[in-house]
């Protein structure tokens, strides 16, 4: 990815999602959370993670609903942000399953990553997998992390809606 392609996330993005990651791979299950920028840049602004209403988990399973989406990307584009990203947890290796790669959201430039070990995840998002969909899911690099940038919003989406985390 060039420079202008790459996610840049500030502090405190990960820490919504690796809570969220470690509470439900206790419970062996898989889940995540989407991150969305402005329209013309790659900062990240606002980690969504995933609600309850609409949302299926287990051992190997991490589902949205199309009514779920519909709520988060009607939330985004009211407010001019764009999601960028989508970030989901398995049991052990960071990897796209034939799942991941068939039914993630297969839009140009979209960014899927997936983080490991769901019990205890790694707090580095540069030991996730990381891939861009260009056609087809191809490995990219992990997103910058720039401490000086203001905090980021966090939010819980589902097919309820969006409110604050």
């Amino acid at each position: 990815m060039t420079a202008g392609t790459r996610l840049v996330l500030p502090p405190g993005a990960v820490d919504p999602v690796l809570q969220e990651i470690r509470r439900h791979g206790l419970a062996h299950q898989e889940t995540g959370a989407l991150l969305l920028t402005g329209q013309s840049d790659m900062q990240v602004l606002v980690v969504a993670v995933a609600g309850m209403a609409g949302i299926v988990r287990g051992p190997g399973l991490f589902k949205v609903s199309a009514v779920a989406y519909d709520r988060l990307f009607t939330f985004a584009e009211q407010r001019s942000y764009r999601a960028r990203a989508m970030i989901h947890s398995h049991p052990e290796r960071a990897f796209l399953s034939r799942t991941d790669r068939a039914y993630s959201l297969r839009v140009p430039w979209f960014i899927s990553a997936v983080v490991p070990t769901y019990a205890a995840p790694p707090a580095d998002p540069a030991s996730w997998g990381w891939w861009r969909f260009e056609q087809d899911w191809v490995p990219c690099t992990a997103p910058a992390v720039e401490p000086a940038l203001p905090s980021v919003r966090t939010v819980m989406f589902d097919e309820e809606g969006v409110r604050e985390y």
